[in-house]
């Protein structure tokens, strides 16, 4: 696979004023923009199994433990985008985290995130390697229909300890559902709504599990 390093926040999410409004009643959509809080509270749930071990050092960079890697924004269609994000104040290595899909699977590459750095995880075929990573055939298309995704420290998807961050949208009840809410990574029988014209997933307060910290895109 094609590695792609750190993309600074600033340069990939824009900063938007949060309507509160458009966050409860689930059919309104920001334009094009999302926000990344730049650090995590030590006591988030989300945290629990994102943050990183004991110091070590990775190429030049320092990793102190306090990484704090999350779900970002998403996109829908056969050019499915799936954002990784660090909210934690130090950097982080992802060596051996994965995102699924069910059932499909992507070891993310081995790459330090400096705090608010993300990654883009692209679907399709002609996904840009240089500002990607490609995951063509190795995750699949997403729906605004109905759809899952799980951020994993390891490759045990079965395994609530494994589990790092998690959305669910569309319908509730999919295959890894119950292993994070078992974890805390999201509130039982919640579910992000959304309709035909929803283009993607925004995300608003990762520092927060469930609905309420995502907004939709393309929503009417």
């Amino acid at each position: 696979m094609n590695r792609v390093g750190p993309v600074p926040l600033r340069r990939i999410l824009i900063a938007v004023m949060l309507v509160a409004a458009a966050c409860t009643d689930g059919g309104a959509a920001p334009d094009e923009s999302s926000v990344f809080t730049s650090t995590a509270p030590t006591t988030s749930s989300i945290a629990t199994g994102s943050t990183v071990g004991e110091t070590t050092t990775v190429g030049s960079t320092v990793v102190t433990g306090r990484a704090t890697f999350v779900i970002g924004d998403i996109t829908f269609g056969d050019a499915s985008t799936i954002t990784v994000g660090n909210l934690g104040p130090d950097p982080g290595d992802l060596t051996g985290y994965w995102l699924a899909v069910h059932p499909y699977y992507l070891e993310l590459p081995s790459t330090v995130l400096l705090p608010g750095d993300t990654i883009v995880v692209g679907v399709a075929e002609d996904a840009d390697p240089e500002a990607l990573v490609p995951a063509f055939g190795l995750l699949p298309a997403l729906s605004g229909a109905s759809g899952e995704i799980g951020l994993y420290s390891r490759g045990d998807f079965g395994d609530p300890g494994a589990v790092v961050d998690y959305v669910e949208w569309g319908t509730s009840g999919h295959e890894r559902t119950t292993v994070a809410v078992a974890a805390e990574a999201w509130p039982a029988d919640a579910v992000i709504v959304t309709d035909g014209s929803t283009t993607g997933l925004v995300a608003v307060d990762r520092t927060t599990t469930g609905p309420d910290g995502w907004m939709l895109a393309g929503g009417q």
